[in-house]
């Protein structure tokens, strides 16, 4: 897999995220710091009772979500490809003292930094993480290597309809299905006033190349929906329809916002 130069463009871009989105309104450091979760209504009904489990937060961020996981009981672990994240996440971790472990490492090089002996009840994913890795077969293998026999893998993840829309117009202008990498010039970010111009490398996952990785390896899919709004105010010119759900202002129709998938090893 030769991505190097486009992983090594996302994690400066993602390091140079990190102070904004500490000090932003959407990611609310302070709230979490008095006690508030930084997980959705759709996580934590997902999740459920994580009391003595061993958790795998893939694509961690600066670790707000795997900490929240420490917070319910659980023994998690985050894993995250930029290191100024990982920094903000073990300071904020023993700020607080809670009890999560961080890595800064590539998925594709996870072996590297953590044992596969070493297995989890769950593997977690969440919002905008997919969209960053070239090849799920290899993701797949990672997830089925972390995981007991019968554990867990659960994701809430943005729906890949979303990327084909021009989010101006909402006009379909992208394709639905993997066409290879995108190379896109970044000039801020979806939280916090964080001036970037840096370029960013992603690709379009459909639904059937999110899944079929997992159902080839044997896993069963025990939960597939779909959800038409966004929990996080993440996008322009959106609203809030409801308590944490948040939709385009100026789109007429319903459309599918989040992806969220359930399946047992």
């Amino acid at each position: 897999m030769d991505y190097q130069k486009e992983f090594n463009a996302n994690k400066e871009q993602w390091n140079a995220r990190v102070e904004g989105h500490v000090a932003s309104k959407m990611y609310d450091v302070p709230g979490f710091k008095r006690g508030d979760t930084s997980l959705k209504k759709i996580d934590l009904e997902g999740l459920g009772d994580l009391t003595g489990k061993r958790v795998l937060h893939l694509q961690c961020h600066f670790g707000l979500d795997t900490m929240s996981l420490s917070r319910m009981g659980a023994k998690a672990v985050g894993l995250d490809i930029s290191d100024t994240a990982i920094d903000q996440a073990r300071q904020l971790n023993q700020e607080l003292g809670l009890d999560a472990e961080f890595i800064c490492s590539n998925v594709y090089d996870i072996r590297e930094h953590l044992s596969t002996d070493e297995k989890f009840d769950m593997v977690f994913v969440s919002y905008g993480a997919l969209c960053w890795l070239p090849d799920l077969e290899a993701w797949a293998d990672i997830v089925s290597d972390y995981l007991k026999e019968k554990g867990t893998f659960y994701m809430v993840e943005m729906h890949p309809f979303i990327y084909t829309l021009n989010w101006a117009t909402f006009v379909p202008e992208f394709s639905y299905y993997n066409k290879g990498v995108y190379e896109e010039k970044v000039e801020g970010s979806y939280a916090g006033d964080v001036p970037l111009n840096l370029t960013e490398y992603f690709w379009v996952h459909s639904i059937s190349e999110m899944l079929n990785p997992l159902l080839k390896r044997g896993f069963t899919l025990d939960k597939f929906e779909e959800y038409d709004f966004q929990t996080y105010n993440c996008f322009d010119d959106m609203i809030e329809r409801a308590d944490g759900e948040f939709i385009f202002k100026n789109i007429k129709v319903d459309v599918p916002y989040l992806i969220e998938l359930k399946l047992t090893k």
